[in-house]
């Protein structure tokens, strides 16, 4: 049973924020009543306990701030939150991106991504992903620089169906073989824009997204400042090669590093509640959203944000 299961609370722990701050003018003091969190697994994940994001002060952002350097996954539940609110947690946190496709924006706030079953009244779907399986994946590396902070927060999920897993790529990479980690050192993979096959769009949006977006390549490895800790880099959908290696060698590295990272000691499976709002790394970690009912109503609003790299792995030089 995981901790947040117990309705006692064992196994939670209190956490005292820190992590060198927070981009901008945040106040480097430490929180007066740290907040407690409790794991998500055993190995990595947190949930942060008793936080009202709609009421923000410095302290309480540099503790998230740390949280996330320590873990790539953190979730709190309960909130209630408009747009304009979530924009402003998401922008404390690192500069807020703009999706480059424009048919699944919020029609009030650009910022925001619509993620959603739900259809307007001419039939066009509001959103992204709308009901089918979203299989694994990294949000924006095909960019040369991704926006590498996903902030998704739920206000309509089915009661069955619609879970949300992520895969950590830095236990991916600790467990790798010595001599596949030696093969990787100094690879690049090269990246494309891939429109999801559960995805709703015309085929002359496709072609105007990837004419925005060229392919990029980006490192195989990445390291983690300050701890040194380094994890793999890639997209089971949008990595379609490695520079330096022969197209069916790339092919069959990078279909044998997904079946690796994918295992099952690798990831966290998250069921839905209204309220929540998960956090991710998409350099730390891959996630998949698993199929539900396409009758049954699903609203999700998501932020990306850039992730400070003195911090936080990121794909790009700085």
């Amino acid at each position: 049973m995981r901790c947040g299961d117990r309705p006692d609370g064992e196994g939670c722990q209190t956490v005292v924020g820190g992590g060198g701050g927070v981009k901008g003018s945040i106040l480097r003091k430490v929180h007066p009543m740290p907040l407690t969190t409790r794991p998500l697994t055993p190995d990595f994940g947190l949930e942060i306990l008793d936080v009202d994001l709609r009421h923000l002060n410095d302290d309480l952002i540099a503790e998230i701030d740390a949280l996330w350097v320590a873990q790539p996954v953190l979730l709190v539940r309960d909130q209630l939150l408009d747009e304009v609110q979530q924009i402003a947690f998401s922008k404390q946190l690192g500069e807020i991106n703009i999706h480059v496709r424009t048919d699944i924006r919020s029609r009030s706030h650009p910022e925001v991504v619509m993620v959603s079953n739900l259809r307007l009244e001419n039939g066009d779907n509001i959103g992204a992903l709308a009901s089918g399986e979203a299989k694994w994946h990294t949000d924006s590396c095909y960019k040369p620089k991704p926006d590498t902070g996903s902030l998704l927060y739920a206000l309509e999920v089915p009661e069955d169906g619609g879970k949300t897993a992520w895969a950590n790529l830095q236990l991916a990479y600790d467990a790798l073989p010595d001599a596949i980690k030696a093969k990787l050192e100094g690879k690049r993979g090269a990246y494309a824009y891939n429109i999801f096959d559960v995805d709703i769009t015309g085929d002359d949006d496709v072609k105007d997204i990837r004419a925005k977006t060229p392919d990029v390549t980006h490192p195989m490895v990445l390291t983690q400042p300050v701890s040194g800790r380094k994890g793999l880099y890639l997209d089971p959908l949008q990595t379609y090669g490695i520079e330096g290696m022969a197209p069916a060698e790339s092919r069959e590295m990078l279909d044998e590093l997904t079946a690796h990272v994918t295992r099952p000691e690798f990831v966290f499976e998250h069921k839905w509640r209204r309220g929540d709002i998960m956090l991710w790394d998409n350099c730390r970690v891959l996630h998949r959203r698993e199929p539900f009912d396409p009758m049954v109503p699903r609203l999700m609003k998501r932020t990306t944000i850039f992730l400070p790299p003195e911090r936080y792995p990121v794909p790009f030089q700085v």
